[in-house]
Order: C-alpha cells, then sequence, then structure tokens
C-alpha cells in the first residue's frame, strides 16, 4: 500500500441498480478544512488530483451540486457545501487507493434566491452647537453570515456547552439583578456580583436585554432538568431564544458562533452600501462590521458583539441603519473642495485645534489656586488644563490654490521658549520637524464580477534637502495633477483617501524634546537658485484654523496664531508663518495610600486597629500627585460587601492642586483636616473591614485620546475592632 501512496485517489459510488443523480461534485478538504479540489462524478466515478499520501485522518470529501458560477471568488468551505445539501460520507481507502461509497442518499437541493442586502452608515456629530447627523463614505462595510449552531454543535467542546447549561440554569433561578449605578465614569463598573452568580457583563445593554427576555415554560423546566442531555437539547433547540443570554458571557462566542465573510463593499457618498447574495437555506443571519481608512491605513471603527447585533432572520432589502460612535471617525469630504491659496491647521490629533489652545500666559484659579495653563488644550477637561505628551500628529489641509509658483513647500518648526516650570529661556533654538511625511490615495479597480476594490497607495512629500533646509511637497488638491503620483495610477480611477493628511509627527517622549512651553512654526517655502527653501509672506487670510464651535469649518487665523513680519514699512496684511504654543509635560503620576492612624496606631502589614469609643478619632491620608500638577483623582473607601453607603465627607474626588472636601494638601499628602469619628465608618456595625481605593488620573492628551500611560492606581486595607 505504501507504495501505490503516491497515486491518485479514485472514488466509486456503488448503487442497487438504481441511477445516480447527474450533476453530482466531489469537494475535497484537507484536516484544517482548507479546500483542495473538486472533481465531477460522472458514471458513478470521479478521479482526483489529491495523493493518498495527502488524505489525512480528517480530510472531508462531500458531495454535492456544481458550484453556482454567481459564487466565484466565494470561499468554499464544508460548511458552504452541506448548505447546499451537500453529503459527507466516510472515507475509507482499499489497497488500490480506492474509496468505495455504497449508495447516495436522495438530494434535495435548497433553492436558491438571490437576497439583497442593503444599509447606511452615519455618525452624529457636533455641528455649530447643533447635533447632525452625517453620512460616512468611503467606508469598508464587511458583509458576514452568521452560521446556525446546527452547523457547528457536533465541534463545540460537550464541556463548554455543560458551563453554558450551569449559567443558563443560574438566570432562571436567580433574582432579579439591579445595575448599580456607576459613581465615576471614569471607573467602568466590569462586574455585578450575586449570591449566586458572577456576570462578566460586555456591557450594561447585555444585562438589559437579557433580563427582559422571557423563556417559555417548556424552555425553563428543560434547563433545570437533574438531565445533562436534556439541557444540552434544550439550548441546541432553543438557541435561537439564547443570544441576548450570551451577550453576557464572550468566552462563550468563539465556540457557538461563526461568522463567514460572503462580501465586502464601500459606502457611497450618501453612507449607502448594498450587496446581491446568493441565500441556500433560508437561514439568512447577517452581521456587518465597518473599517474606515485613517491616516493611511484601514482601521475597524464598528464591530459589535455577534449575539447581541446580528440582524437574525434578515429580511432582503431592508436597510440596516448603522450608527457609529468612534470619535475617530470624520464626516464625509466627497466632492468638496477647498478652493484658493490656503493652507488649514485642522488640529495636533484628532481633536485639539488652534483655538481650543490657550495662547496667552496668564493664570486661572483652579480648585481655590492660581494655575498657569498656557499651551494646553480643553479636549478633555472643560478648564482647559490639558498638556501635550506621546507622539503629536499636526493635521494640515491644502486648497486648490496651492502649491503654485513661488510657493511649493512648507514646514514645520519647534522653538522651547519656557521651560516645564514655564521660566522664560533666553536664547532659544529654533529646528526642524524632521521625518518621513506621506499622503495616502486608494486606487480604485472592478473585477470581472463587477464589485469594487480599493488598494491603499501613498506619495512620498519628504523630507526634501538636508540638515535644517528642509521642505515638504505641498500635496495638489486634484490628485491626477500631483508629481508624486505615477503615471501608470493616473490611468486608473484614484482619490485621495482624505483631502487633509497627518504633515508633521513628533515623538515628544524622545531624549531631545524637554518639557515646558513650545511653539510651532507652519512655514510655506520656496527654493531659491541656491537650493536654500526660503520663507515666504503671504496674506493672512492663507493661513486657517478650525472654527471654535465646528472644528469642520475654517476661518481665518486670529493675530495671535501668526507672526507678522517686522517690515519698513510694516506691513499688517501679510504673515511670515502660523505659530501655535503648547505646553509638552510626559510626567507619571503617583499614588500611595498612608497607613489609617487611630490613637497613635497605625493599621500596618495586618490592617488591624481596636479603638475603644466610637468618638475615637481616624487618620487617613493618601499621596495623589504629579509633578506640575495635571492629574485629577478619585479616593474611595469601602465597606464590607459594599451594600452599606459609607460617609459622603470621606470618598472625594478633585485636581491634585489644592485641598479637596475634608482633606487638606500638605507637602504632597492629602489628609482629612479634622480626623473621622469611628462611628462615621463603622456604622451600624461594631467590627467592620474596609478597602481603600485610589486612582491618580493623568490629564495630558495626544490630541486624540487621554494618555492614560501615565495613570497611578493604589490600594489598600484596615479593619476596626472594639475587641
Amino acid at each position: 500500500m505504501a507504495k501505490k501512496a503516491s497515486k491518485a485517489v479514485i472514488v466509486k459510488v456503488k448503487t442497487d441498480g438504481g441511477d445516480i443523480q447527474k450533476d453530482l461534485y466531489l469537494y475535497l478538504f484537507d484536516s484544517e478544512e482548507k479546500f483542495l479540489e473538486s472533481a465531477e462524478l460522472k458514471d458513478g466515478e470521479a478521479k482526483l488530483k489529491t495523493t493518498a499520501e495527502k488524505l489525512s485522518g480528517r480530510s472531508q470529501i462531500i458531495i454535492g451540486p456544481e458550484m453556482p458560477k454567481e459564487l466565484k471568488g466565494r470561499k468554499i468551505s464544508p460548511i458552504l457545501i452541506k448548505k447546499m445539501g451537500g453529503y459527507q460520507p466516510s472515507i475509507k481507502l482499499d489497497r488500490n487507493n480506492q474509496m468505495n461509497i455504497v449508495g447516495l442518499p436522495k438530494f434535495k437541493f435548497p433553492t436558491w434566491a438571490w437576497c439583497l442586502i442593503t444599509g447606511n452608515l452615519s455618525k452624529s456629530f457636533s455641528i455649530d452647537g447643533e447635533n447632525q447627523v452625517l453620512p460616512i463614505c468611503d467606508a469598508r462595510v464587511n458583509i458576514c453570515e452568521i452560521d446556525r449552531i446546527k452547523w457547528w454543535w457536533p465541534k463545540i467542546p460537550r464541556p463548554v456547552i455543560t458551563d453554558l447549561g450551569k449559567k443558563l440554569k443560574d438566570m432562571v433561578l436567580r433574582p432579579e439583578i439591579e445595575i448599580p449605578p456607576i459613581i465615576n465614569p471614569k471607573i467602568p463598573i466590569k462586574k455585578i456580583v450575586n449570591p449566586k452568580i458572577d456576570l462578566e457583563l460586555s456591557s450594561p445593554e447585555g444585562l438589559q436585554r437579557a433580563l427582559l427576555v422571557k423563556l417559555p415554560d417548556d424552555v425553563k423546566r428543560g434547563l433545570l432538568s437533574n438531565s445533562e442531555a436534556t439541557v444540552n437539547a434544550t439550548i441546541y433547540k432553543n438557541f435561537h431564544l439564547l443570544h441576548p443570554y450570551l451577550c453576557l458571557w464572550p468566552w462563550f462566542w468563539p465556540y457557538f458562533y461563526r461568522c463567514t465573510k460572503i462580501a465586502t463593499v464601500y459606502s457611497d457618498c450618501n453612507g449607502s452600501f448594498d450587496f446581491n447574495y446568493l441565500n441556500f437555506t433560508n437561514d439568512k443571519d447577517i452581521y456587518i462590521w465597518v473599517e474606515v481608512n485613517i491616516d493611511g491605513e484601514w482601521v475597524t471603527v464598528y464591530r459589535p458583539s455577534i449575539p447581541c447585533h446580528t440582524h437574525w432572520n434578515y429580511e432582503c432589502g431592508k436597510d440596516l441603519n448603522i450608527r457609529i460612535t468612534d470619535p475617530r471617525v470624520l464626516p464625509c469630504s466627497c466632492d468638496d473642495e477647498l478652493e484658493g491659496e490656503l493652507v488649514w491647521f485642522r488640529s495636533i490629533g484628532h481633536h485639539a485645534t488652534a483655538l481650543h489652545i490657550k495662547q496667552e500666559d496668564t493664570p486661572i484659579t483652579l480648585q481655590g489656586t492660581s494655575f498657569r495653563n498656557v499651551g494646553c488644550t480643553d479636549i478633555l477637561d472643560a478648564e482647559q488644563i490639558n498638556p501635550f505628551g506621546s507622539t503629536l500628529l499636526f493635521k494640515l489641509l491644502f486648497g486648490d490654490g496651492l502649491p503654485k509658483t513661488g510657493i511649493t513647500h512648507y514646514r514645520w518648526t519647534k522653538t522651547l521658549i519656557k521651560t516645564a516650570n514655564l521660566d522664560l529661556i533666553p536664547s532659544p533654538e529654533t529646528t526642524v520637524v524632521d521625518g518621513s511625511i506621506k499622503k495616502y490615495y486608494f486606487v480604485i479597480t472592478t473585477d470581472s464580477d463587477g464589485h469594487k476594490h480599493f488598494e491603499t497607495k501613498w506619495v512620498t512629500l519628504g523630507a526634501e534637502g538636508s540638515e535644517q533646509n528642509i521642505g515638504y511637497r505641498i500635496p495638489s488638491w486634484n490628485i491626477y495633477d500631483d508629481e508624486g503620483v505615477p503615471p501608470e495610477h493616473k490611468a486608473l480611477t484614484i482619490q485621495w483617501t482624505s483631502p487633509d493628511f497627518w504633515s508633521a509627527a513628533l515623538n515628544t517622549k524622545s531624549p531631545d524634546i524637554a518639557d515646558g512651553l513650545w511653539r510651532f512654526d507652519l512655514e510655506l517655502l520656496r527654493m531659491d537658485s541656491a537650493g536654500v527653501f526660503q520663507v515666504v509672506d503671504v496674506p493672512k487670510e492663507v493661513f486657517q484654523v478650525s472654527n471654535f464651535n465646528n472644528s469642520g469649518n475654517s476661518v481665518n487665523a486670529p493675530n495671535k496664531h501668526l507672526n507678522i513680519p517686522l517690515a519698513n514699512p510694516p506691513d499688517p496684511g501679510h504673515a511670515r508663518n502660523l505659530k501655535v504654543l503648547v505646553r509638552i509635560d510626559n510626567n507619571k503620576c503617583k499614588a500611595d495610600i498612608q497607613d489609617v492612624e487611630l490613637g497613635g496606631n497605625l493599621s500596618g502589614p495586618c490592617g488591624f486597629l481596636r479603638y475603644t469609643t466610637a468618638g475615637d478619632p481616624v487618620k487617613i491620608s493618601f499621596v495623589a500627585s504629579h509633578v506640575h500638577d495635571f492629574a485629577n483623582f478619585v479616593f474611595r473607601v469601602v465597606k464590607g460587601n459594599n451594600t452599606e453607603a459609607i460617609n459622603p465627607s470621606i470618598n472625594q474626588s478633585g485636581y491634585v492642586i489644592n485641598d479637596v472636601g475634608q482633606y487638606d494638601l500638605n507637602a504632597g499628602i492629602f489628609e482629612n483636616n479634622t480626623p473621622f469619628p469611628v462611628s462615621r465608618l463603622v456604622g451600624g456595625c461594631l467590627q467592620a473591614a474596609f478597602a481603600e481605593n485610589l486612582w491618580v488620573y493623568s490629564l495630558a492628551t495626544d490630541g486624540t485620546q487621554r494618555l492614560d500611560e501615565y495613570d497611578a492606581g493604589d490600594t489598600n486595607a484596615f479593619a476596626l475592632s472594639n475587641t
């Protein structure tokens, strides 16, 4: 047999005199369910190209109808052939590498029908102080079919099904659960503890869905059965009723839900998308996830849980209206054009626009004390006390009047003008923000089936030049006019992924970037005959910044964001460059809960403190700090099982800069100025145990998100006893 293992396998079907159904095909898959080949079954025989030695014990042969030409390009899987009515015989080879199949079932191939899947993508934006729902265009919409449980049930490990049965039984028996209020939105509640169950939540909405589901009595009886077989059968037969419960337990999802992608389409300028889908079994359970191209990369912006967000028994032609919430997604820019010789400084990161960054070094009053916040933004805190850190990205958009003769390049320069303590630097040094800069574009093609595909390419804008004589090429508004796009791409359908782009990137954590107040200057350039980039003075209105109330609109940059050239005579109508002052601070927070003190004794490593009377004084203290006070904190004390509230004077939150509530700030330590009596802590208990939790949150941002890697936290515990 070993000598014949390299020969191809022959499959023969034997019947008891009956004719074999026509137009049958054999589909061969390896042990990983990868499609190997197909062969037509003619006169009860099919010869495969695959040799016997390549067939493992877990290979599969499935007999089914011919694959419809409409499914060209669709991934072929064992499940797909079975949905077409396929039959899987056992694989047994004789000495001649021949597989004999004795008889076939009478195939009842399903009726195939087209199903139009259609929908719309949108997002709510705040524009001029009002919420507007706008379309999301050029998004990549991934359309998937969720395979029903019958196709996967044999492959689910029995212990997993048993565990699910126990969870469902607990849900049937449990008392009503109320979702506790979230004390502080920065501290997500991840668990709800009940004497009988411990639910890991994907979201509070998931629990609400489960609470609203009323299972039929016969289903409840099946789940409460002492027979494991009965419980398993109940889950299998009624799985369609259990999706809301599965929302609560993400670890079950990979076992019970399989997502097969059937198409990838793109949304148009109205946010609309559609796909005509050839369906076999009428179990049209459709799931959608969405990607958006951000800075040249496809980023997932919508991919909710399958159990709670699949469109079960989808009604063909019904719009699937999907609301995107990801803050990185911007409104559509289809057919928009920024006309004229303009350059719009849109933001640092996605959200920190110039007019939301304080430019004046005038102190504010924060929590009762003076605080200097020049160079800080307000994207995270209305007090405008968010410094910048990590990697800063500067977003620009050039109008269709640039580049032009005499203005072909741009660059950003950086100057440290004040120290981390805001002391003036006498002789500041200005250097270029260097590095490679690209602008991305789509090459759009259409395949033989009429499906559109996007391929992401890029043009390199620079740096051009060397050392401090550096410039970056201004990209053309019309991509077909851009000199960086190769001719072979201009012969195709192409478009910029976005009209704006990241014009500079600065890693503020690098050794040569100190914390402090930096000035960043945007200069427009021309190259002289000696190959030196020269700064060009332009009318002030060339420089634009984002509108304070609507970052989707531009306005003329105010004088505080411009350098007016010192000409003779003065020319107040022109500007040398645009400028923005930015406070950089990459310091981490500190958090340390001190030992509780009672009568001169400290809680120490064991945590126990003994009191004599309910009026004995208890001193609580903790360190919550940041070297430049760019942080806030939350301090919470929990007693026992957290069912009896602690006196509100004990739990406090605020900025780390000054006293908060009954806690005075002395030498970097918060401590209760008037010791709490024991009675305020123990309440109705004579003896009680407590947990202290401290979170210190950094206020720093990169312009897109808060830099939580600079956060700090601490936990402590103590107990009060009168014995």
